[in-house]
């Protein structure tokens, strides 16, 4: 330690890591389903969802963004777990990640976002993210969930409702995706 300098000392938390709900909300930090492992993001996770996040397929969720914008997203995504003691899971199949899931809390204001992605068309139509989604409801605890969906995905669109998610057509438009619609989720599944 340099001379002269004194350690500060850094007081515990008197809350919960969800400042938003008073830390009512938590996910365990591992799922696990009969072919994925959701599990905390890995740095060698990270060209992967660069490739996923700089080419067209995030047309709806404010994409393509320039890779400095994507590796700062994908830090903040790994991050929220320390903050909040939730966040989205790296789905992987066969230990590679091929998409994430997970609940988003961007700002105390903000609702609690059900989301969902596979970064490759390669992986879609095979129920992976119905799994994922799927498990990640049945363990939340916490409010009830939305997601904010474009309205031209018609897969996710499905697929929301396929979990039981019901369109709430008099939501306001969130202000980062102007053409979502929002669905409610449903209670928990326990």
């Amino acid at each position: 330690m340099t001379p002269g300098f004194t350690k500060p000392k850094i007081p515990a938390p008197s809350h919960s890591p969800d400042i938003g709900n008073g830390g009512a909300a938590s996910l365990p930090k591992m799922l696990t389903t009969r072919r994925l492992v959701l599990r905390p993001f890995a740095l060698s996770d990270l060209g992967a969802y660069i490739a996923y996040y700089t080419g067209p397929r995030t047309a709806g969720v404010g994409g393509p963004k320039p890779r400095h914008v994507v590796a700062e997203r994908f830090h903040a995504m790994a991050g929220q777990w320390a903050l909040r003691g939730f966040g989205r899971y790296a789905i992987a199949l066969n230990d590679v990640a091929i998409g994430h899931v997970g609940v988003l809390k961007i700002d105390d204001p903000d609702q609690h976002e059900m989301t969902w992605s596979l970064w490759d068309a390669v992986n879609e139509g095979k129920g992976y993210a119905f799994e994922a989604a799927h498990v990640v409801l049945r363990a939340w605890s916490g409010p009830n969930l939305v997601a904010q969906i474009d309205r031209d995905n018609l897969a996710s669109i499905r697929l929301a409702e396929r979990l039981g998610f019901v369109e709430d057509a008099g939501a306001p438009k969130p202000a980062l995706m102007p053409n979502a619609r929002t669905f409610r989720g449903p209670e928990a599944l326990r």
